[in-house]
C-alpha cells in the first residue's frame, strides 16, 4: 500500500524519501576546488538554489503541507534551472542525481509517464557514475517508485533489491518491504510475496507507530492468500483485519456505511495507490466476502455477497480488457462465479426465512373471525 503500488499492486505503495531518514551529505566545495575549477562555485549554487526548492513552500501551512499547484510551480522552476545548465550531461554529479529526482517528483505531481521515463535514463547513468555518492540512496528510491509509476514490476523488483540493503531504519525498511512483496505478487510469485509479507509484520510488531504499515501488509498477506489458492485462510485474515477498527490515515474516526466500507478506508488514505487500478477491486471484494461471512442474518449476507460480486465482476472486466498479462485473472473469474453462487443462495435462504416469520394467510380467512 503500495503505498504499490509505488502502487500495489496494491501496488499499494506507501513511502517516499521524508520517510526513509534518508538523506544528503552535501559538502561544498572547498577554495582550492574553485580555483582548480572555477564553475564548480555555480554548479554548487544551483544544486543549493534546487535543494532549496524541492522543500515545502515559505507560506506552507503549521503540518507542512503545501498545495499542488504551488508545489509544481516549484518543482518546475528546479527542472527550468537544471535544464537551462544542462544537467542531465553535467561533470557535477550531484546536479544529474538533482536532476533526475526533480523529474520524478514533477511526474508525480503531474501524472507524467514522460518524466519518469526521463527520471529513469538520468538516474541510472548518474548512479553508474557514482554508486556510493550520498546522494544515490534516495536515487534508489525514486528508480524504485519510476518502475511502479511505469507499470514495470521486473525492474521494480531488481531496485527494491538494491535499495533495501541500503536502509538503516526499519520502519522505511518495512515499508520497502511491504511493496516489494506486492511486486513479488503482481509478477506471479505468490510464495515469495508470503513470506515477505509475513516478515514485515514480525519486524513492525516490534516497531511504534507503525500500525498503519501493520494493517496494510495485512491486507496484502489476505490477498496473497486468496491467490494462493487458500480462500478460507484469505476470508478469515480479512475478517481479523476487519476487527481491528483501523479506518485510514487522517480518518481516525468510524464513518457511515458496512464494517467492509469502514475497513477499508485506510486503502482510500492519501499516498496508498494500486497498480495498476483494478488491482484494489480484490482487495475490496475480500472485505466484502469477510462481512457476508460474518453476516447473522441471511439478507445481510446477500447484501455483502453482492458488493464483493461487483468488485470482482469489475476485476475481470479491467483486467480482462487490459493488454498486460495478468497471472490472477483465471482466479478472479473463479472468485467471480463463487461469489455469485453464494448471493443467490443468501438470497434464497432470506426469502424462505421471510414467508416462515409471514406466513400466508388463507384466502377464505375474515379478519376478527375465530373459527
Amino acid at each position: 500500500m503500495k503505498p504499490a503500488a509505488v502502487a500495489a499492486s496494491l501496488a499499494i505503495l506507501v513511502g517516499s524519501a521524508a520517510q526513509t531518514g534518508v538523506g544528503r551529505a552535501d559538502t561544498p566545495p572547498s577554495i582550492w576546488e574553485i580555483a582548480k575549477d572555477p564553475p564548480e562555485r555555480d554548479r554548487w549554487t544551483l544544486h543549493v538554489r534546487v535543494e532549496r526548492l524541492m522543500q515545502p513552500a515559505p507560506d506552507a501551512d503549521v503540518v507542512g503541507e503545501v498545495s499542488g499547484a504551488t508545489r509544481s510551480l516549484r518543482l518546475e522552476s528546479a527542472r527550468a534551472l537544471l535544464e537551462q545548465a544542462d544537467a542531465a550531461h553535467s561533470p557535477d554529479v550531484r546536479l544529474q542525481f538533482d536532476m533526475g529526482i526533480v523529474d520524478y517528483e514533477l511526474g508525480a505531481a503531474q501524472a507524467r509517464q514522460d518524466l519518469f521515463e526521463r527520471a529513469v535514463d538520468i538516474l541510472v547513468r548518474a548512479l553508474q557514475r557514482a554508486p556510493d555518492h550520498p546522494a544515490a540512496t534516495e536515487a534508489m528510491e525514486r528508480l524504485v517508485y519510476c518502475s511502479v509509476k511505469l507499470n514495470r514490476p521486473e525492474d521494480e523488483l531488481a531496485a527494491w533489491h538494491r535499495y533495501l540493503p541500503r536502509l538503516t531504519d526499519d520502519r522505511a525498511r518495512a515499508v520497502g518491504l511491504m511493496n516489494m512483496g506486492e511486486a513479488e505478487m503482481r509478477l506471479g510469485r505468490v510464495d515469495d510475496a508470503l513470506g515477505t509479507f509475513r516478515e514485515v509484520l514480525r519486524l513492525v510488531a516490534t516497531l511504534p507507530n507503525s500500525m498503519a504499515t501493520y494493517v496494510l501488509t495485512e491486507w496484502d498477506l489476505a490477498v496473497a492468500l486468496d491467490r494462493s489458492g487458500d480462500a478460507r485462510g484469505a476470508t478469515e485474515e480479512a475478517s481479523r483485519v476487519l476487527g481491528m477498527g483501523i479506518f485510514g490515515v487522517g480518518m481516525p474516526m468510524p464513518v457511515p456505511g458496512s464494517r467492509a466500507l469502514r475497513g477499508t478506508l485506510i486503502l482510500r488514505s492519501p499516498g496508498v495507490f494500486f497498480v495498476p487500478a483494478w488491482e484494489v477491486e480484490w482487495y475490496f471484494a475480500l472485505a466484502a466476502a469477510a462481512d457476508a461471512r460474518d453476516a447473522s442474518e441471511a439478507s445481510e449476507a446477500a447484501e455483502s455477497w453482492g458488493e464483493a460480486e461487483l468488485h470482482w465482476r469489475k476485476y475481470v472486466a479491467e483486467s480482462g480488457a487490459s493488454s498486460e498479462k495478468d497471472p490472477w485473472l483465471s482466479i478472479a473469474r473463479v472468485r467471480l462465479a463463487h461469489a455469485q453462487a453464494e448471493r443467490l443462495a443468501a438470497e434464497q435462504r432470506a426469502r424462505e426465512t421471510r414467508r416462515v416469520q409471514s406466513p400466508v394467510r388463507p384466502t377464505n380467512a375474515r379478519p376478527g373471525l375465530v373459527r
